[in-house]
């Protein structure tokens, strides 16, 4: 079973029931890895500085925020912490509305509301009050140290909470130049025509009944891929390479020359780094396919049909 994303309470008047939080949605996209043409190993990406090129240590990296077109203002962490929502266990329920209320492109992302330890009861007891009343709950949740609208409504045997986009996180259709004018007045025959079309093909929604053909389609292939081409196994890593100890220069540094100049320690140990990856890809040579395979979702998949939870 999958591990809770939230773990914390339903609040409303005396009410407080202990909930947990799951994902209610897995998506099952095809994931692919970016990989080298020439041995076949994994690309990882780095922080590069676009000044000067060089890999960037994280605890070098700072935030900015863009107050014109090249102009930034720095924050470090410890500011930012101020003005993180204060964290919270609780959903308070404030206010309860009809769903259909809810446009739904306000939707965000739905999670599965679960009972906590000893709290069936009082769950069983909200779900059963929303039910009867046809109402959803609207409530405030802090997750991920950001804070959310959200909307706790019955659905199946429990309850179901959703992310709700602000209002002013919408992009108005009047902004568009297409939907800006006057629309134009339809012919009432055309207009029927499309009710006829309508009224043929109304059936009850079926969320079965829909299938994503175009991820089917792509395993497929996939799957011919491998079994015509072989796969090809991800090749050792390079071995990490020691920190390159630079002498201190000074009166008393001792090993540094009369008028030598040290490169930084960070660039000597990109350097190092980048000669253990060429030695390690000299060593490796070129990877060639090794035997075949009917399933594209295994280890060292060039195609990695592996689908990710």
């Amino acid at each position: 079973m999958s591990r809770p994303v939230w773990t914390g309470a339903l609040g409303f008047g005396h009410m407080h029931v202990p909930v947990r939080l799951y994902g209610a949605v897995s998506p099952r996209q095809v994931q692919f890895h970016l990989l080298h043409d020439a041995e076949g190993a994994r690309i990882q990406q780095k922080r590069v500085c676009s000044a000067d090129g060089e890999e960037v240590p994280f605890e070098h990296v700072v935030k900015g925020y863009e107050l014109r077109p090249g102009r930034y203002v720095e924050v470090t962490r410890g500011e930012l912490e101020a003005f993180e929502p204060r964290a919270s266990r609780t959903v308070d329920l404030e206010d309860f509305i009809e769903l259909s209320e809810i446009d739904p492109i306000l939707f965000d992302t739905t999670y599965h509301v679960m009972p906590g330890e000893k709290a069936l009861r009082p769950y069983a007891t909200l779900a059963m009050a929303l039910r009867a009343s046809g109402r959803a709950g609207i409530g405030r949740l802090v997750m991920h140290l950001k804070g959310h609208l959200c909307v706790v409504w019955p659905h199946g045997r429990g309850l179901v909470l959703s992310t709700l986009h602000y209002a002013d996180e919408l992009i108005p259709q009047d902004s568009f130049p297409e939907l800006s004018m006057p629309m134009p007045r339809p012919v009432e025959t055309e207009v029927e025509a499309v009710l006829r079309a309508v009224e043929a093909r109304t059936v009850d929604f079926e969320p079965q009944r829909y299938q994503d053909t175009h991820r089917e389609r792509l395993l497929g292939f996939l799957e011919r891929r491998a079994r015509t081409h072989g796969v090809r196994e991800l090749p050792p890593e390079a071995p990490a390479p020691e920190e390159e100890e630079v002498p201190r220069i000074g009166r008393e540094g001792r090993g540094a020359r009369r008028g030598e100049v040290r490169e930084p320690a960070t660039h000597g140990s990109l350097r190092v780094r980048s000669q253990a990856a060429r030695e390690a890809r000299e060593r490796t040579g070129r990877q060639k396919p090794v035997g075949t395979t009917a399933r594209t979702r295994g280890k060292g998949s060039s195609g990695t049909g592996k689908k990710k939870a």
